[in-house]
């Protein structure tokens, strides 16, 4: 199985015609562990190769209505929904955040500030959920935001919202102190496929993948 995975990366490698990642990027976005929980592979395909991801007119047009969508939370009174704990609620739209300590950074869609102090990043996907479920990797990429918003902020961050659009499905999780660990081992985790410039294997079987990341034809050849 390595010998394979070693064979793809060469090919790969030979074939993309791409610089190399340089290490001094020291900082991974929140968009890099969505990505990885969705398969690593992204990861060497961005970070390593430099590939550009090739995207239909579909997913390009479903860029516009997330940012419509995003900006309509300036016109609501409240925030996403109605519910009394929104009731005076500050709404910080597209907050970029970083933190030296973890590495980070991402920009959250929206955060929401209750009247009690209490911090909740929302991520908007012009996409359906897994069957009413928040799908796993935005779970993660909202983890990975709190974990931000932590630092940057001082508090504890103990829920998300991922609000989906196609279907007009807003879902909210709690967040556990586990997950907070899993994300940083996912760090790691991204960090070492960057400095040792290997490919991982296929986590999904091919014939599952949609290509929806962008970067099938890469990857399956």
């Amino acid at each position: 199985m390595k010998a394979k995975v070693a064979r793809e990366d060469k090919w790969l490698k030979n074939q993309q015609r791409l610089h190399v990642s340089d290490i001094a990027e020291s900082f991974i976005s929140v968009t890099d562990v969505k990505h990885y929980i969705y398969c690593p592979r992204l990861i060497y395909f961005d970070r390593v190769l430099h590939a550009t991801p090739i995207f239909g007119s579909q997913q390009e047009e479903g860029k516009e209505t997330h940012e419509e969508q995003i900006a309509k939370e300036l016109r609501r009174k409240d925030a996403v929904y109605y519910s009394s704990e929104f009731v005076g609620a500050e709404k910080l739209l597209f907050t970029t955040l970083c933190s030296d300590a973890l590495g980070l950074q991402g920009n959250v869609d929206l955060i929401i500030k209750t009247a009690r102090g209490e911090f909740i990043p929302v991520e908007y996907k012009n996409m359906n959920s897994d069957s009413g479920r928040v799908c796993m990797d935005h779970k993660y990429q909202l983890v990975a935001y709190a974990l931000l918003i932590e630092e940057n902020f001082g508090t504890i961050v103990k829920q998300g919202i991922v609000n989906y659009l196609p279907e007009g499905l807003i879902l909210q999780f709690e967040m556990t102190p586990t997950m907070k660990t899993h994300v940083k081992r996912v760090l790691g985790h991204i960090k070492k496929i960057i400095q040792t410039e290997e490919l991982p294997p296929i986590r999904v079987a091919k014939y599952k993948c949609q290509g929806g990341c962008g970067h099938k034809q890469t990857c399956q050849t």
